[in-house]
């Protein structure tokens, strides 16, 4: 399989030369895939399963229809363009009892189904594609899978590219039809795709292909079945094909039954890094590809933990005597961990017996099993929330974590990010009132709008309860307000569970990270600003930093209550402070009120009455409130040379319910009325 990629891999002149001999142009292949190379891949795919090389193509044609759609051109387009043409590329080597199983695959079907990625992945690398398109085709398949893992970083390493190609590609899969089920229509498949936004797929990616195709249509025919397909390859095409049929293969032996391999060229250069390898020692292919092999990279060591000398080490030794070799010892993962390892180092020679590269294939001795898809679901399940699908408070702690890591040192040093915390309002009432199946019905739909509302790269997760997150990468505190208001007022438009008697709306506190922050004292400014919201009136936005906090917490204590069941509210009367007594006497003669209590600057009043029963009724008189009223003077009513015509007088009314009362918006309703006609005994200004 080697000797294939690298022959491939060193012809892209001879593979321009015939380019040229057919006439045909370059199509801006130039430095992305050498054009040879495309043409075999293709040709073989086409000899395995013509209906797999439609698809790619139709695939193609979504990816750069979204993608121009979001403001692509140039040279990305095409890098996208060719990873969507071949990232399907590693169904060569698959079984045909599983590629052409006329039923849905058995778990250990599907697990060895998954690897033909990886294949891919290899043979990519192997042909010294350009690195993007190895990188969409990697990363599309594991955001396509739903898992992001923990050495991705949110919204960095997951390139908008791979989302775009998940997207297209989960599209045209559930359009076609399968030998197990018939092809969707469009409207399914969108509902499909929008359930499983931020857990499958970026919402906001599968938002711009349902404009893109309401407005202009599939780039394709819908019925399309069978369209033009190329000539059947024959003669040294077919064998060709044939070899490459054999190479994916032998790929799938060495993915399947190895914990990881690498290859290096003749200049010891390494030219492919599986994802085994990834895996096994911590290190990502991205930073490995290209650099030169070193005894110091892995520190191979005999198997009682003594670092071989010079000349000994597997690589080496089959260098100088041109045999393949196995042994037993350890090498050290990038986290510093010894691994006991066993070690093929194999030649790879031409007929000639020319040296062109060394392959080295690793078997994990501390392994007891290898259940890769389950142990990937576990994963999953771990990092989500049960209800929503949106990631948990753990995922989105370590999320957070990682961010503050670069903030505050890393590779990103010094990039801002900001935090979105969001309440749902009177929510308890919500399940009080209507039943947990339906409030249930509320978060999953909030959830979804919040995914289908953020930007590529940015985490929605559930913190708890009711309350989210949106994590912002990339975001100061000016951006992170606005967005935080788009949410607010796309929530506040929208339809929630069907329900057309309530408006569902939240509260949203946004903060910025600086310097000094902590995972907790980010998210606690962030709830603090969402509270603030809350204090405010509900669905409203506020920001808070830093220096805001300190300037709050040294402020004296106010009367400030998350309680939806408790009102306040403030206004200047303009009245003498002796007629006070007067105004509230006669509010309580035209109302029936009782006054409970009185002093020089405050007075408690009950409004309304209970029946036989302590629930409030349907009329007013029979929803009891209590009200406190507090006034006092200002230190200073008037400036000087300048005369008021009638003394103001600060009044703070706090209303709470008496009886039992589970509706919080009738509550406030009722409390709004019992203020806006004290106000008007007073003159409110």
């Amino acid at each position: 399989p080697a000797r294939w990629a690298m022959r491939r891999a060193d012809r892209p002149e001879a593979d321009a030369t015939a380019g040229a001999r057919s006439g045909e142009n370059d199509d801006g292949l130039e430095g992305i895939i050498p054009r040879g190379v495309l043409r075999s891949l293709l040709s073989a795919l086409q000899h395995r399963d013509a209906a797999t090389v439609r698809h790619a193509r139709r695939t193609a044609m979504l990816a750069t229809g979204m993608a121009r759609h979001l403001k692509w051109e140039g040279r990305p387009l095409k890098v996208l363009e060719v990873a969507a043409l071949v990232h399907d590329i590693g169904k060569i080597g698959v079984p045909d009892h599983i590629l052409l199983k006329p039923g849905k695959l058995s778990a250990d079907e599907a697990e060895l189904m998954v690897l033909h990625h990886n294949v891919a992945v290899d043979v990519l690398q192997s042909c010294r594609v350009e690195p993007q398109v190895v990188e969409f085709v990697m990363q599309a398949h594991r955001f396509y899978d739903g898992f992001r893992e923990n050495e991705y970083r949110l919204g960095r390493d997951v390139h908008q590219g791979a989302r775009i190609l998940a997207v297209a590609d989960a599209y045209d899969s559930l359009r076609t039809d399968q030998t197990y089920r018939p092809g969707k229509p469009h409207d399914e498949i969108m509902q499909v795709l929008r359930e499983a936004g931020g857990v499958q797929f970026d919402g906001n990616v599968v938002e711009t292909l349902g404009r893109w195709i309401q407005q202009e249509g599939l780039p394709f025919d819908a019925d399309e079945v069978s369209p033009r397909e190329p000539a059947s390859a024959d003669g040294p095409a077919s064998l060709e094909c044939d070899t490459l049929c054999q190479i994916f293969s032998y790929l799938y032996v060495l993915e399947s039954l190895y914990d990881g391999f690498y290859l290096v060229d003749s200049d010891l250069r390494f030219v492919v890094w599986n994802r085994g390898a990834e895996t096994l020692t911590g290190r990502p292919a991205a930073d490995m590809l290209g650099q030169t092999w070193t005894r110091e990279l892995l520190k191979p060591s005999s198997a009682d933990g003594h670092r071989l000398p010079e000349g000994q080490c597997p690589m080496q030794r089959v260098i100088a005597d041109g045999r393949p070799m196995t042994t037993l010892g350890r090498i050290q993962s990038a986290d510093g961990r010894w691994l006991d390892i066993e070690s093929q180092a194999v030649p790879i020679a031409d007929a000639e017996g020319r040296l062109h590269g060394v392959a080295e294939i690793f078997r994990n001795l501390s392994r007891t099993t290898r259940r890769p898809r389950e142990y990937r679901e576990l994963k999953i399940a771990a990092s989500r929330d049960a209800l929503t699908s949106l990631a948990n408070r753990g995922e989105l702690e370590t999320q957070l974590a990682l961010l503050l890591k670069d903030f505050h040192g890393g590779k990103s040093q010094g990039e801002l990010f900001s935090v979105i915390f969001l309440d749902i309002d009177f929510f308890k009432s919500i399940n009080d009132t209507r039943g947990h199946a339906l409030g249930d019905r509320v978060l999953v739909d909030v959830a979804r709008l919040l995914e289908q509302e953020t930007y590529s790269g940015e985490l929605v997760g559930r913190y708890g309860g009711e309350e989210f997150v949106v994590l912002c990468p990339g975001t100061g505190l000016d951006d992170a307000y606005r967005r935080a208001e788009r949410l607010r007022n796309s929530l506040a438009a929208a339809r929630i569970a069907e329900l057309n008697d309530f408006k569902v709306t939240a509260s949203f506190g946004v903060a910025t990270v600086e310097e000094g922050d902590s995972v907790q004292s980010l998210l606690r400014r962030a709830d603090s600003a969402m509270y603030m919201a809350k204090a405010a009136g509900r669905n409203k936005s506020r920001s808070l930093t830093v220096a805001e906090q300190s300037r709050e917490e040294a402020r004296p204590p106010e009367d400030i209550d998350p309680d939806p069941f408790v009102f306040r509210a403030s206004f200047k009367a303009c009245v003498a402070a002796n007629m006070i007594v007067y105004k509230l006497g006669g509010f309580v003669n035209d109302y029936g009120a009782r006054l409970k209590d009185v002093g020089e600057t405050r007075a408690v009043l009950h409004v309304g009455s209970l029946g036989l029963w302590p629930f409030w009724g349907r009329r007013d008189s029979r929803r009891p409130v209590e009200v406190e009223v507090c006034f006092e003077a200002p230190d200073s009513p008037t400036s000087p040379g300048r005369r008021l015509t009638s003394p103001q007088i600060d009044v703070r009314v706090v209303v709470r319910p008496r009886g039992r009362i589970r509706n919080a918006e009738t509550f406030e309703r009722r409390a709004r009325d019992v203020v806006k006609t004290l106000r008007s005994y007073f003159v409110a200004g």
